[in-house]
């Protein structure tokens, strides 16, 4: 049998806490601080962008973006052979 310590017993009680604190703030500063603005690289590099197709687009965003930002096509497996 695995020993739990009590802080990991307590983390439910305490992140319900911690929720309680944030509702009880005013809607202006959880919007305010709610959120992490977080730069991405070539995206926000101008302010917009404008393509003809679809297929231009995806284009764009495998050539340009990092691979991190996940803009990249799921490759397709080709279906198994039974």
């Amino acid at each position: 049998m695995q020993k739990r310590g009590k802080k990991r017993d307590n983390w439910r009680k305490e992140w319900r806490e911690q929720c309680r604190r944030q509702m009880a703030r005013p809607l202006r500063n959880r919007m305010l601080y709610g959120f992490a603005r977080t730069y991405k690289p070539v995206l926000d590099d101008a302010p917009y962008r404008i393509f003809a197709t679809m297929a231009d687009y995806r284009a764009w965003c495998e050539d340009n973006l990092p691979r991190y930002l996940g803009y990249r096509r799921v490759p397709t497996k080709p279906p198994r052979r039974r």
